[in-house]
C-alpha cells in the first residue's frame, strides 16, 4: 500500500511538472540569450528585445533609445494568432513554423527558422533555426510603465488632460488663411500623472508602430513639459478638445489640435481596451 501511495505521488508530481512546463506564455518577457545550431555558442545579444504575448497576438518590442527623459521602442506583430505551446517538434507543412516550448509562468523558449533576414547574419544567421530564450528578469521599468499606460491601467491623474488623445492636425497659414493640416502619420498620446506615452502608427496594423515614453511635468492646467522638450501651452476648447503650442527648437512655433480618443482598433485588441476612437476628417483639397 505504501509503495502504491509513493507511485501515485510520483505520477502526480510528473503530471504537475508536465502541466507547468506547457503554459502558453502571456504577458511581458525579455530576451535573455540566443541559441544556434551546429554547435555555435549561445549569444547574449547587445540589443534589448521584448515579447508582449497576449490572447490577441504576440508582438516584438525592440528598444531603440533609453535615457532618463526618453524611452523609445518599435513594434512588430509576430504571428496572426496567439502563442500556444507546441513543444520542440516540427510545426507547419515544412516543419519550419515557430515553436513555443518550455513554457512556464515566468519564462518560455521560442524557435524560428530564418530565411527572411539576410542582413543580420551575425546575430540571426540565414537558413537555420534560431532559439530565443525569454523570461521576466531585468525588465526595464520604463517598458512596464509604457505598456500600463497603453492599457490605460496607469493611476488616475489629477490634471484635466489625463487619458488618451489623438492628434487631429497642425495649424498653418496659406495665403494668410489659417488652416488645419492632417498629420502625415497618425499620432496618439496617453497622459499619466507624471509621464506620457506617444504612439506613432498606421491605424490598421500593429507592425511598424513606434512608442515614445517620456517624463511629464505639469506646470499648470495650461502649461506642461514633455520629456526634455520646450514647455507646451495648452488652450482648452472643451473637455475633449485642446490646442497645444510649443517652440520646435529653431524659433518655429507649432500649434496642434488634439481630440480625446481611444487608440486604433488593433492596439485596443492588443492592450485590452475599449474606448471610442475619434475619426479624423480633414478635407484633402479644395
Amino acid at each position: 500500500m505504501k509503495r502504491l501511495t509513493t507511485l501515485l505521488a510520483v505520477v502526480l508530481m510528473a503530471a504537475t511538472g508536465l502541466t507547468a512546463q506547457n503554459v502558453a506564455p502571456r504577458g511581458l518577457f525579455k530576451l535573455q540569450r540566443l541559441g544556434y545550431e551546429n554547435g555555435r555558442p549561445d549569444l547574449v545579444p547587445e540589443m534589448v528585445q521584448y515579447k508582449l504575448s497576449t490572447d490577441y497576438v504576440p508582438v516584438t518590442l525592440m528598444v531603440r533609445k533609453n535615457t532618463p527623459q526618453d524611452y523609445v521602442y518599435t513594434m512588430r506583430m509576430d504571428e496572426p494568432h496567439p502563442y500556444n505551446c507546441t513543444g520542440d517538434v516540427p510545426v507547419g507543412e515544412d516543419g519550419r513554423g515557430t515553436r513555443i516550448y518550455d513554457g512556464y509562468d515566468d519564462r518560455f523558449t521560442l524557435k524560428w527558422y530564418n530565411n527572411l533576414r539576410p542582413y543580420e547574419g551575425a546575430v540571426f544567421p540565414m537558413n537555420e533555426f534560431i532559439t530565443e530564450y525569454y523570461d521576466r528578469k531585468d525588465i526595464e521599468p520604463q517598458m512596464v510603465r509604457s505598456i500600463e499606460m497603453l492599457q490605460l491601467k496607469h493611476e488616475k491623474a489629477a490634471h484635466r488632460f489625463a487619458g488618451s488623445w489623438r492628434l487631429v492636425g497642425n495649424y498653418g497659414l496659406v495665403d494668410g488663411e489659417r488652416i488645419l493640416n492632417a498629420p502625415g502619420t497618425p499620432l496618439f498620446k496617453v497622459y499619466g500623472e507624471n509621464d506620457v506615452a506617444f504612439l506613432f502608427c498606421a491605424t490598421h496594423q500593429l507592425s511598424g508602430a513606434t512608442v515614445f515614453y517620456r517624463t511629464l511635468q505639469v506646470k499648470s492646467a495650461n502649461c506642461i513639459k514633455e520629456g526634455d522638450g520646450n514647455e507646451c501651452t495648452i488652450t482648452w476648447k472643451d473637455d475633449d478638445t485642446f490646442t497645444l503650442k510649443f517652440d520646435r527648437g529653431d524659433g518655429t512655433i507649432v500649434e496642434e489640435l488634439w481630440k480625446r480618443s481611444g487608440l486604433p482598433q488593433p492596439f485596443q485588441q492588443l492592450f485590452g481596451t475599449d474606448v471610442p476612437v475619434y475619426d479624423v476628417k480633414i478635407p484633402s483639397g479644395f
